[in-house]
């Protein structure tokens, strides 16, 4: 992150709530930062999910919305957080550690940073700085911005990449995976593209599972 960029968390305003999910608004002052909250039973565990370089909230092949439906039932928060300025990182990153913070505020002690493409990357960056964060996902992610992967051990990091991804082809991933220290774990899926789309149902199972079993 660029030396003197600062934000500052304001307030959080509750918006909507419908079936269990939470809207909420993290006023910054930098502009406000959309978030929904899946809460789970278990306060103290909880997932940070960033979309890509476009922003957004569900992830690849809806993958965010299915851990909100089904992981909050297992003990764990998902919040899916999205940015205020999309592809520009180190503002992106800066919405990340303010999502981390709100999560902290309201009592989860073990956050794991899940992240898609350009995210990946983003993901990577805030697990190297925030205390709070105990493991890592990067789905599809950019090489660029992920130079510090070497740093987020000793707490897991997971990669998952399409072998047909033709927007970052999944070397990106391999050599994120050779410059990160244990513990690692790479899963390059056959056939499917940058989004995953066409192994929806297996990254959904890998994500959600290790999720559960490392955070």
């Amino acid at each position: 992150m660029s030396e003197g960029i600062d934000l500052r968390i304001m307030g959080v305003d509750n918006g909507y709530e419908i079936a269990g999910t939470r809207q909420l608004v993290i006023r910054t002052t930098r502009g406000n930062i959309p978030m929904l909250l899946h809460a789970g039973a278990e306060a103290q565990r909880a997932a940070l999910c960033m979309s890509g370089a476009l922003g957004g909230l569900d992830g690849p092949a809806f993958l965010y919305p299915r851990l909100g439906l089904e992981l909050p039932r297992r003990g764990m928060t998902i919040a899916r957080l999205d940015y205020r300025s999309p592809n520009e990182f180190d503002e992106c990153l800066l919405d990340t550690m303010a999502g981390l913070s709100v999560l902290t505020r309201i009592g989860h002690q073990r956050i794991a940073t899940v992240g898609h493409s350009f995210g990946g990357a983003v993901a990577i960056n805030a697990a190297t700085i925030s205390p709070a964060v105990t493991a890592v996902v990067a789905l599809s992610s950019q090489l660029a911005g992920a130079h510090v992967v070497n740093e987020v051990a000793p707490r897991p990091l997971l990669l998952i990449h399409g072998s047909a991804d033709t927007i970052l082809p999944h070397q990106s991933s391999e050599a994120i995976f050779e410059r990160a220290l244990e513990p690692k774990t790479l899963k390059i899926i056959p056939g499917a593209d940058h989004r995953l789309t066409e192994a929806a149902d297996e990254v959904f199972d890998l994500t959600a599972d290790w999720l559960l079993h490392r955070v």
